[in-house]
């Protein structure tokens, strides 16, 4: 019921928003899903948090997510030794049901994926969602990139890609590695 219930909000959330959102006062729990990677290995959110985790909801042939990738791997690549993850959750196809489950969307996906990422140079980890939680998440829009702090609380959403969302989630980047340094922060 809470994860229905925080769903709902992001999807109100999402609707009301037209650039990147004004911090929140109080951090909602992000749903503790599971992912699956490239090869075939599933694992769970919680397991694979940093100081600070980007998830970011994308697809190959998006034209956004072609320009937001590479700044989030320059984001992973510059902070990811102070503890920031960021994860590439491909949503190219729609939810698959259950008797296809991931392991029919990897044998679509895995090589355009592949080729995507080695056309590109990135080296993002890269999951897939099952069908249920890819409709229970409800991802609407993508680009979409969820920043979440090191307990599993959403601290911001990034609907789209612009430069600006992406100054923004630099910063507040800086505030969450900063909590864990104890030098400051939010």
């Amino acid at each position: 019921m809470r994860t229905r219930a925080f769903i709902a909000g992001v999807s109100v959330f999402l609707a009301s928003v037209a650039a990147a959102a004004p911090p929140t006062p109080a951090r909602e729990k992000f749903p503790d899903i599971r992912l699956t990677d490239l090869s075939g290995q599933e694992v769970e959110l919680r397991n694979v948090l940093g100081t600070a985790t980007i998830i970011d909801f994308w697809a190959t042939w998006c034209g956004p997510c072609r320009l937001e990738m590479p700044e989030l791997q320059k984001l992973s690549n510059e902070f990811g030794a102070k503890g920031l993850v960021v994860l590439a959750v491909d949503v190219d196809l729609p939810p698959a049901p259950e008797d296809v489950g991931v392991a029919g969307q990897l044998t679509v996906m895995k090589p355009r994926i592949e080729a995507f990422f080695k056309a590109t140079g990135l080296t993002l980890p890269v999951f897939l969602l099952d069908g249920p939680t890819q409709t229970m998440l409800g991802i609407n829009q993508i680009p979409l990139s969820v920043l979440i702090d090191r307990r599993g609380d959403v601290v911001r959403i990034y609907p789209g890609f612009s430069p600006a969302s992406m100054a923004d989630l630099r910063r507040e980047l800086h505030g969450l590695l900063a909590e864990r340094s104890g030098k400051g922060g939010k």
